[in-house]
């Protein structure tokens, strides 16, 4: 079903996250233009979110924004910092408490990204397996060796290790005619490192590292629900298996998506969020309370340093400053906006910027802690900038240094 731009607000009291706005008495006033738009006033009150469909003028924020933009942004295809640099998205009042808003709210999340490509994902899961086999789909064929023959969703589901070929041979889902052993070794390896799509959130790139975090000691099975999705981790002493589904009458958690990355990030203290009810417990509570001993944690320092710049930004200093300034530190991109006084950091990259500065991670973290010289960092190549060096000064001027 479309969305529509009241049903986008009517949802927003189900998906509203208390535990991230206590203490808060803040209101936003969104004016919805065109054809299926009208007046949305959200407050948030000693923690507590309310809708009402009238003007609020008087708001912390005020929001004007086109109804086919709106639903655009809510559907992820219009970039928010797009909008608002474009127009298309005018703010006034506390900026900040615009970008800081959407994180009080959880996103409906799919169960899965988008599909791989057919021909990328036999050709991996064949290497992963490493097994003479030929793999066939319509009139296209990958692999050499002993050939699978099947319709696209039970190739899929068998190379992605999440239904083993049996049941799909004996219904005529899939033929094959070769050294059964064989194809039960590539099963194994398969079933051994499921291929999962994860969702496009924070909660999902932790979901997505859990396997190269793990440090080992533990044993048995537990359910992690995430945003309503489970997945099942398998212990064992070969490793970590995640895959996706429920854990029949074992030990599981429940948890948002946000505070997943949190916890995973060493952000979210484990006993405290049990306490405080963000996560909910069902089975054994030793093994759900032992989680975070048995993974790394998911931390990346550059990531960290850029995020908090919004907290680190003194107004005062940067005066009338106003620019817009990318970072792009290996494939990682942000944009950093600075306008009316106001700081905001958006986590993806935004051409064109009026200078942009490129590093390698632990380059960007010395330079940003004072550990490395940025003079010398700049002669020596460790950091290069694009646009106007004299404006990326003023911008680093504008900021306390992070403790090292």
């Amino acid at each position: 079903m479309a969305l529509t731009v009241d049903g986008i607000f009517a949802l927003m009291p189900e998906l509203f996250l208390p535990e991230k706005a206590q203490g808060l008495n803040v209101s936003v006033y969104y004016q919805v233009t065109g054809v299926g738009g009208g007046d949305y006033a959200c407050l948030i009150e000693n923690g507590a979110f309310s809708l009402k469909r009238e003007a609020k003028p008087d708001a912390t924020s005020v929001v004007v924004i086109g109804a086919e933009d709106w639903i655009a942004l809510n559907e992820g295809k219009l970039d928010p910092m797009q909008a608002f640099m474009t127009g298309k998205l005018k703010g006034t009042g506390d900026l900040g408490l615009l970008q800081k808003f959407p994180k009080f709210f959880k996103k409906p999340q799919k169960q899965g990204g988008p599909l791989k490509p057919l021909k990328d994902l036999v050709t991996a899961r064949l290497a992963l397996a490493g097994a003479g086999l030929k793999v066939t789909v319509g009139g296209e064929s990958w692999g050499d060796g002993a050939e699978v023959v099947g319709d696209e969703a039970a190739i899929r589901a068998l190379v992605c290790g999440l239904a083993e070929p049996g049941p799909a041979l004996l219904g005529g889902q899939l033929r094959y005619s070769g050294d059964m052993a064989q194809l039960r070794q590539a099963w194994k390896s398969w079933s051994a490192e499921p291929e999962i799509s994860y969702p496009d959130t924070p909660g999902g790139k932790a979901l997505a590292t859990l396997r190269r975090r793990y440090k080992g000691g533990a044993s048995g099975t537990l359910e992690v629900k995430v945003d309503g999705i489970p997945y099942r981790l398998d212990f064992s002493p070969e490793g970590l298996s995640v895959r996706s589904g429920e854990v029949e009458g074992g030990a599981a958690l429940a948890i948002t998506d946000a505070d997943f990355a949190a916890l995973n990030a060493g952000k979210l203290n484990l006993v405290a969020a049990l306490l405080g009810g963000a996560i909910t417990v069902k089975g054994d509570l030793s093994q759900v309370a032992s989680y975070t001993a048995h993974f790394d944690a998911d931390v990346n320092p550059a990531q960290a340093l850029l995020e908090s710049m919004p907290e680190r930004f003194n107004a005062e200093k940067a005066g009338d400053l106003q620019a817009v300034v990318g970072y792009q530190i290996e494939d990682m991109g942000y944009t950093l906006l600075i306008r009316q006084g106001v700081c905001m950091v958006f986590p993806r990259l935004l051409k064109p910027c009026d200078t942009l500065l490129k590093a390698k991670p632990d380059d960007f973290v010395a330079m940003s802690t004072g550990t490395l010289n940025a003079q010398e960092a700049f002669m020596t190549g460790k950091i290069q900038i694009e646009g106007d060096p004299l404006l990326m000064q003023k911008v680093a001027k504008s900021f306390r240094r992070p403790e090292a």
